[in-house]
C-alpha cells in the first residue's frame, strides 16, 4: 500500500482511494502514532505541491528510506542481495537546486509561477521553494515582479501570446533568465530590467507553439536577448560552459561528488566511451583514465559545450560526438575495443536499442550512473553477461523520493 505522507513505523488511519490487483494507494487521513522520524516541513506548500515528497521526515530517515528502496529494487528486479555501500550524504539538504523550471498560470488575475499537484491538472503557486538555492529564489522573486509590472500575462490556449514557463539557472552566484512563452516579441524594457537585477547575466527567450509537445521544456526558437550566450562554472579543477538547452545536474555541489565517485571506481584502460555524456563534465574528470576519452551526446549544444569544455581545459584525449548513442557505441566498437562504458541515462534508463548496442560493444566494465533504482535494476538484469561489483548511491536530491546511485558492472567472461 502507498501511501504519501506517512513514514515507515507509524501507525496511521488512511481512505483507500485505489484498489489494484498487486497493490492499492491511499490518503493519509491521521497519524495516529508517528514516527520518531517524522519532522514538520519548512515549507508552506509542501502538502499541496508534493514535489519534496519526503520533507516530512528527517534527513537520517530519508537516508534509511532511499537506502532501502535502492536494495529492495536491486533484490526485486535484478536478484542482487550484496553490499550496497552506505550513503554519500549531502551536506547542504536546504537551498542546493541550481535550477528550476516553473510553468505559468495567471491566478486571481495575478500572473504567478509554480508546479502543477503530481498526477494533475491542479496548478499550485509556490511562492518560495525550499530547495531552490537562496540567489534564484531572489531573482525569481524580482523578475516575477517585472513581469507583472509590465501586464505580462500567462499564456492560454484559447488565447495567443503570454508566458510557458520560466526557467532559471544559477552557478557561481550567477542566473541565467529564459521566457519560455508562446509566438510572441518581449519588450526591450523589461529585458533591460531583468538585466539590472544583479545576479542576473543572461537572458533569452523560447518561443514554444502548441504543436510541440509539452513535455520538452523549451521551443524550437530561441532567441538571446541580452548579455553572456553561456554560462560558466567551476567544477573541481575545470572550467565549465553550457548553453540554455544543455543539462546539467540540479546540485552542484554533489555533482561534483558524483563525478569523483564515478572516476574513483573507473578502472584505468585504453578507451572509455561515455553514453549520454551532456556538457562532458565526467569525461573530463576521467581523462587521466585512458589514453581516450570518447563522448556522445544527442544534444547538439551540449556537444558544442563539451567540445569547448575540452578544448578550454587543455584535454586532448578526450572528444566528443553528436548522435544516437546505440548507433554510435555500435560504430566505435566495430573499430576498437572499449574497456569501459560510462552510462548516465535519463529517469527511463536504457532503451532496448541500447541494451542491444552494450552487448554488440562487449565493454570490459560498465559504469552506471542512475537517477530511477527501478530502471537501473531492470538494465541491470537485461545485462545478463555483467555481473556487479560495487554499488554506491549519493544523496543529491535531498527532500525528495529520487534516489541517484553509481553500480560498477563487470563482465562475467573477463
Amino acid at each position: 500500500m502507498f501511501i504519501p505522507a506517512a513514514v515507515p513505523g507509524e501507525t496511521v488511519l488512511v481512505e483507500v482511494e485505489k484498489e489494484m490487483p498487486k497493490f492499492m494507494t491511499a490518503r493519509l487521513v491521521k497519524v495516529i502514532e508517528a514516527s520518531s522520524r517524522r519532522q514538520q516541513p519548512p515549507c508552506e506548500h509542501y502538502q499541496e505541491c508534493g514535489g519534496c515528497s519526503l520533507i516530512h521526515v528527517d534527513y537520517k530517515g530519508q537516508i534509511q528510506m532511499k537506502k532501502q528502496f535502492l536494495e529492495e529494487s536491486l533484490k526485486k528486479y535484478a536478484g542482487y542481495t550484496g553490499e550496497v555501500e552506505p550513503m554519500i550524504k549531502n551536506p547542504t539538504v536546504f537551498e542546493y537546486r541550481n535550477s528550476l523550471k516553473m510553468p505559468a498560470a495567471m491566478v486571481d488575475d495575478v500572473l504567478e509561477t509554480g508546479l502543477y499537484k503530481r498526477d494533475s491538472n491542479d496548478f499550485v503557486p509556490i511562492h518560495a521553494c525550499a530547495i531552490h538555492t537562496r540567489g534564484l529564489e531572489k531573482a525569481r522573486k524580482e523578475v516575477m515582479d517585472i513581469l507583472r509590472e509590465s501586464g505580462m500575462k500567462a499564456w492560454s490556449r484559447n488565447k495567443r501570446g503570454g508566458l510557458r514557463m520560466l526557467v532559471m539557472k544559477e552557478f557561481d552566484g550567477k542566473v541565467q533568465v529564459i521566457l519560455v512563452t508562446d509566438p510572441m516579441d518581449i519588450d526591450p524594457e523589461i529585458t533591460a530590467k531583468i538585466m539590472n537585477i544583479p545576479e542576473v547575466t543572461s537572458v533569452w527567450q523560447s518561443i514554444k507553439t502548441e504543436r510541440d509537445p509539452e513535455v520538452e521544456t523549451f521551443g524550437k526558437v530561441m532567441r538571446h536577448l541580452a548579455g553572456d550566450e553561456t554560462m560558466s562554472l567551476k567544477l573541481g579543477d575545470f572550467d565549465l560552459t553550457l548553453l540554455p538547452r544543455s543539462f546539467f545536474q540540479l546540485n552542484t555541489q554533489q555533482a561534483k561528488v558524483l563525478y569523483e565517485t564515478v572516476r574513483d571506481m573507473t578502472p584505468e584502460g585504453g578507451l572509455i566511451v561515455e553514453a549520454y555524456s551532456g556538457i562532458g563534465g565526467i569525461s573530463m574528470f576521467l581523462h587521466d583514465k585512458a589514453k581516450k576519452i570518447i563522448g556522445i551526446e544527442g544534444v547538439a549544444d551540449a556537444v558544442t559545450n563539451a567540445r569547448e569544455n575540452a578544448k578550454a581545459n587543455g584535454l586532448e584525449n578526450v572528444e566528443f560526438i553528436h548522435g544516437d548513442a546505440a548507433e554510435q557505441l555500435e560504430e566505435i566498437a566495430d573499430n576498437e575495443d572499449v574497456d569501459t562504458l560510462v552510462v548516465d541515462p535519463p529517469r527511463s534508463g536504457l532503451q532496448e536499442r541500447m541494451i542491444e548496442a552494450v552487448k554488440f560493444a562487449q565493454p570490459k566494465n560498465i559504469i552506471y550512473v542512475s537517477c530511477n533504482p527501478s530502471t537501473l535494476a531492470k538494465d541491470i538484469e537485461a545485462l545478463e553477461d555483467y555481473e556487479i561489483e560495487k554499488v554506491q548511491p549519493v544523496d543529491i536530491f535531498s527532500q525528495t523520493s529520487n534516489v541517484e546511485a553509481v553500480v560498477k558492472l563487470k563482465r562475467t567472461d573477463e
